[in-house]
């Protein structure tokens, strides 16, 4: 799977992660001002989706007491 950054032709940039074939599995609920933010935006989904899922697998606890 990967991200795609794209332009919504308004200015504004959304992410959408597709997997091998290219079709779409989730895409961002709004629009962000700038490439970067939409970016960093695909980067922190995917730090949730990684934590999300290592807690549910009952993987290493985030040190948090």
């Amino acid at each position: 799977m990967h991200f795609r950054i794209q332009a919504t032709g308004q200015h504004l940039w959304t992410w959408v992660l597709l997997d091998e074939t290219e079709m779409t599995v989730a895409e961002s609920d709004r629009s962000f001002p700038s490439r970067t933010q939409a970016s960093a935006a695909a980067l922190a989904f995917a730090k949730l989706v990684a934590r999300a899922s290592r807690s549910l697998n009952g993987g290493a606890s985030s040190g948090l007491l």
